[in-house]
């Protein structure tokens, strides 16, 4: 043994241990192409403690994820920061053991795109807009709204928006392919109503002990439920209405938006007095980009149904 190597025997054992596993293993006869390890297969487990070890049906360990602002670690499957918390995240459901029609379910991989995603067709929009009457579900009304007016939206630019005013020809002639790329994610969250949802269930806190200056959390709307309403106000040709909606969806209730922070002097050489309002919970709009772009892109959709049939009465007409 070279010392000059610096290698210490308990651990030049421990590897020739391991290269004696595995050359008695079946792995080791196989051809080399069949003896390479699956990917995140371990040479040698751990002896100090249990590696991958998922509680309270979650798919991630505790500490896999790490919120910065609330300085607290929790998990990335379902980002809950409590350590003894169940498990929130959607599970996919389970196939069916009899089922042989796999292919034609929506989870067949002909349906997914890369990163599993559920691709989404806009090929055969619906030709006429139906009552919001029609549907049971309003997560089917909202799917049918977006793709009535993709679809009219697509016609329209066929036709080089004819009849449209300048200004929204200007709005909306660069926008359709970011907008359709936007609403493929509503769709595919309204497949799954779960993930609509994604606002901030607690507040900052500081450390001051009083009351008034911590932030509070702002009980908001269902997303889902707001999204009905606009697309049925725009459907009733109230576009004011509908336009009211997206705000109340976007800015919510929040007394205050941003922390705000005050150092007065407190008395000659005695240093200064901190005075805080930390800002409230912060909605799904200002949580999630990928939201943000699903409103706005619905947003302009309202424009588009306006330009397509304004209402008479100018009061429930927007200026977009």
């Amino acid at each position: 043994e070279n010392d000059n190597l610096g290698t210490s025997k308990p651990l030049a054992g421990i590897f020739e241990m391991a290269e004696a596993e595995a050359a008695a293993s079946p792995e080791a006869t196989a051809s080399p192409t069949e003896a390479t390890p699956a990917p995140g297969k371990r040479l040698l487990e751990s002896t100090l403690y249990k590696e991958d070890v998922w509680t309270n049906d979650h798919t991630s360990v505790w500490g896999s994820l790490y919120d910065r602002e609330l300085k607290r670690w929790g998990y990335k499957c379902c980002k809950i920061m409590e350590k003894k918390g169940a498990c929130t995240a959607e599970k996919a459901p389970e196939p069916e053991p009899n089922s042989s029609d796999l292919d034609n379910s929506p989870d067949s991989e002909d349906l997914l795109g890369p990163g599993g995603l559920e691709i989404i067709d806009w090929s055969d929009p619906p030709l006429e807009l139906k009552p919001r009457d029609s549907f049971k579900e309003a997560t089917a009304w909202v799917e049918h709204f977006v793709r009535y007016h993709v679809g009219a939206w697509q016609r329209k630019a066929d036709a080089n928006y004819a009849g449209f005013p300048d200004l929204a020809v200007t709005t909306l002639k660069p926008l359709l392919k970011p907008s359709q790329e936007a609403l493929e994610i509503l769709i595919r969250r309204l497949h799954n109503p779960r993930e609509l949802d994604r606002s901030e269930k607690t507040v900052r806190k500081g450390r001051e002990t009083r009351a008034g200056m911590e932030g509070r959390v702002q009980e908001e709307r269902s997303v889902l439920e707001q999204l009905d309403e606009i697309s049925t106000n725009c459907s009733k040709l109230d576009y004011l209405a509908a336009r009211a909606g997206y705000m109340k969806l976007t800015l919510g209730n929040k007394t205050w938006n941003n922390t705000f922070v005050a150092h007065v002097a407190a008395c000659t050489m005695k240093g200064a007095r901190e005075y805080r309002r930390n800002r409230d919970n912060f909605n799904t709009y200002d949580m999630d980009p990928d939201s943000q772009k699903y409103m706005h892109a619905l947003l302009k959709l309202v424009q588009l149904a306006q330009c397509l049939r304004p209402n008479e009465d100018q009061s429930k007409n927007c200026v977009f």
